[in-house]
């Protein structure tokens, strides 16, 4: 079943249930409405001719009777309405009832309109069947100089009720039908015309799908509601998808480029000492372009662990400025064959919490970067200092500099500067270095910037939040969650 389906039975059944409860409530409200109409009527009428009751002396029995003044003579000669008068006490003493005056057409034989007021002392209505006709009758006791003596019966058919409430009845059903008719043909266009968009954007995919273009967009029509807000965020996906694929494209002509180099040297001087036998140098060169290949497949599993979550590092407070000494006495050994001078900055005594292999790790990268950059003569400054809650690590070079093309992209996988002026070493890796010290940088919390100018050089700056300002943090945190508990 379809949405737009879907969509039409949930709205036709939602508007049929309410039809149905206002019909109800609208033809229930009617019939209370037009029965409280009709007892207040009737009970008027009654009431107006009990007050008009007088006694009124008999000549053959020296004796007195209740009777009707004339002024109410038209209420008797009324078609749809009976009146009866009957007189149940005599000066308050029950006697056989009798009628005193009734409606034109109707005799004592036929009975009270209701036997159930026969010695009503209060009045009410009631109703019954009175010659086979559904009656609404009112009672109302009638007093002569305070004293009871009869009931006055004002009674109607319902039958005119009844009929005019089954055509309500049907009236409302018809129109209960034909509403419910209308809004199915217009749920159905109503969920067409939302459920549009959907299907618009349903068809842009697949066409993306079966063309494998990435590079297509789906339609976001105005105003940006929440399916041009889903055709948004679709958009953006998109555009992640293919800048992922993009840099998976890239990756993987960088690693075919980068492995060819090595696999070109090493077949090439297998093929020599195939040809004219075991070769010193030969060999040397086919064990170094080895070498190299492990160092890159290695960094790149450690790479692709990195991205996949899988490669924790487990930190804990460390000494900075012993790990930064460190490296700048290993730093002069790799430096030994260059004319470089590699010099110590300020140092400051400095606590992290850090790991001191991959901090070793990526002050060495970054370190090796800039011996690559430099050329001979030129100068290596490695400092550490302390600036309020933050350790900031700098590796300064007087080296051939970064273009301000370069500094977007240096950060990128298999990234090389093309530069003649480059100093190539047979330990040069395959432009992963910076890639690694970024994502160790990250790890510990903290982030990597880089100044540079063509010719004036590059200063890589290493920004760590220090031991203090956590253990500061928490301790707020700590305090901020005891007060506000």
């Amino acid at each position: 079943m379809t949405i737009r389906t879907r969509l039409t039975l949930w709205y036709t059944g939602m508007l049929t249930l309410i039809i149905l409860i206002f019909s109800v409530a609208v033809i229930t409200m009617n019939q209370i409405s037009i029965m409280a109409i009709l007892d207040q009527t009737l009970k008027e009428v009654a009431t107006s001719v009990g007050a008009t009751m007088r006694l009124v002396p008999v000549a053959e029995f020296g004796a007195a009777e209740p009777q009707v003044l004339p002024a109410h003579n038209d209420v008797f000669n009324k078609p749809s309405v009976w009146v009866q008068v009957w007189q149940t006490h005599d000066e308050g003493t029950p006697v056989e009832p009798h009628l005193v005056r009734a409606s034109e057409g109707m005799r004592p034989e036929d009975g009270m309109l209701s036997d159930d007021t026969r010695s009503t002392t209060e009045a009410f209505v009631v109703e019954t069947t009175f010659n086979g006709t559904l009656t609404r009758v009112a009672s109302e006791p009638f007093y002569i100089n305070g004293v009871l003596y009869g009931v006055v019966q004002v009674g109607t058919s319902t039958a005119g009720i009844a009929s005019a409430g089954q055509a309500l009845m049907l009236s409302v059903g018809i129109a209960a039908v034909a509403c419910i008719v209308v809004s199915v043909g217009l749920g159905m266009w109503i969920a067409g015309r939302l459920l549009k968009p959907i299907a618009a954007m349903t068809a842009a995919a697949a066409s993306i799908v079966n063309a494998d273009d990435l590079k297509k967009r789906l339609p976001v029509e105005e105003p940006l509601d929440e399916i041009g807000r889903l055709a948004s965020v679709f958009n953006h996906t998109l555009a992640r998808l293919e800048n992922l694929f993009q840099v998976q494209q890239r990756f993987v002509g960088d690693v075919s480029h980068e492995l060819r180099t090595p696999l070109t040297s090493i077949l090439g001087n297998l093929e020599i000492m195939q040809r004219y036998g075991y070769d010193e140098e030969s060999l040397n060169a086919v064990h170094r372009e080895a070498e190299r290949m492990s160092r890159m497949v290695n960094d790149l599993l450690l790479l692709a662990r990195a991205d996949n979550g899988e490669l924790k590092i487990d930190l804990a407070p460390i000494e900075l400025d012993p790990i930064l000494v460190e490296v700048y006495e290993q730093s002069l050994i790799l430096a030994k064959k260059r004319s470089l001078r590699i010099r110590l900055g300020d140092i400051d005594e400095v606590r992290i919490n850090g790991n001191p292999d991959r901090m070793k790790q990526l002050l060495l990268n970054l370190v090796n970067n800039a011996i690559k950059f430099t050329p001979d003569g030129g100068t290596i400054t490695l400092s550490l200092v302390k600036m309020g809650t933050r350790a900031v690590v700098e590796i300064e070079d007087t080296g051939i500099g970064i273009s301000p093309e370069d500094q977007k992209r240096i950060f990128d996988r298999f990234f090389q500067a093309d530069n003649s002026r480059v100093h190539r070493s047979e330990s040069d890796g395959a432009g992963l270095g910076l890639s690694i010290a970024r994502w160790i940088a990250d790890a510990h919390k903290g982030s990597i910037e880089v100044e540079s100018e063509i010719g004036r050089g590059t200063t890589f700056r290493i920004i760590l939040p220090t031991l203090d300002s956590l253990r500061t943090t928490k301790i707020v945190t700590k305090e901020w969650l005891q007060m506000t508990s």
